[in-house]
């Protein structure tokens, strides 16, 4: 996650949906992370710590933000996130873990077959987009949600909001990789369904869109 108070946005970093390269760009405008062990170990373990303050992680909900920031601040700036396709998503999960031997699941994740890791990740709340971007009353809470599928599109709007031009925006953290399609058959395209039900109806999509 990243604030600005220069520019008054909070912008939530939804994994695998452009967000590695997004902050290449937002981080030269937002708030420097906190690395201070203690508050971190408060950021950690639900303490209210005050957004300036607050070690927020790369991935952390915007609940956190809500709690840490003063209300009135809260409501004024200008929340946004960037969505995926819940079917392309986790093929592009999958793929990356794979090159990945540094990563902390790598071990677990690179020995699962493709079924095998939509079921696990089914069970990781963090995993469902929905989670990140929900606010204590369970609504959804961003003033505006853009699509990985109409990027341009959607950095447009951002860009209008915050101030803040893309023209330089960077691809970072591709893996080639065939047709996210491939990975499935049909019971398995209708898993993911049933199983990201929120985010498919959430964000209206269906397993074509891409």
């Amino acid at each position: 996650m990243l604030i600005s108070d220069s520019h008054q946005f909070v912008f939530v970093h939804i994994r695998k949906a452009a967000g590695t390269s997004l902050r290449q760009i937002l981080e030269q405008v937002s708030l420097p992370k906190n690395n201070n062990l203690w508050y971190k170990f408060l950021s950690r373990n639900g303490f209210v710590v005050d957004y300036h303050k607050h070690s927020f992680r790369k991935h952390s909900a915007l609940l956190e933000a809500e709690r840490s920031m003063p209300n009135a601040l809260f409501e004024k700036y200008f929340k946004f996130a960037i969505v995926r396709n819940p079917w392309d998503r986790l093929v592009s999960e999958y793929e990356y873990i794979k090159t990945q031997p540094t990563h902390s699941r790598f071990n677990k994740l690179a020995k699962l077959s493709f079924s095998e890791y939509v079921i696990y990740q089914s069970q990781r709340p963090a995993a469902h987009q929905v989670n990140v971007l929900k606010l204590k009353d369970g609504n959804l809470g961003c003033d505006y949600i853009g699509k990985l599928e109409s990027l341009n599109e959607s950095l447009g709007v951002i860009a209008e909001n915050i101030g803040v031009s893309f023209a330089d925006l960077p691809h970072i953290n591709q893996v080639k990789r065939r047709d996210y399609r491939s990975y499935y058959d049909k019971p398995l395209r209708e898993q993911v369904r049933t199983l990201w039900q929120e985010d498919v109806n959430a964000f209206e999509y269906d397993f074509e869109d891409a």
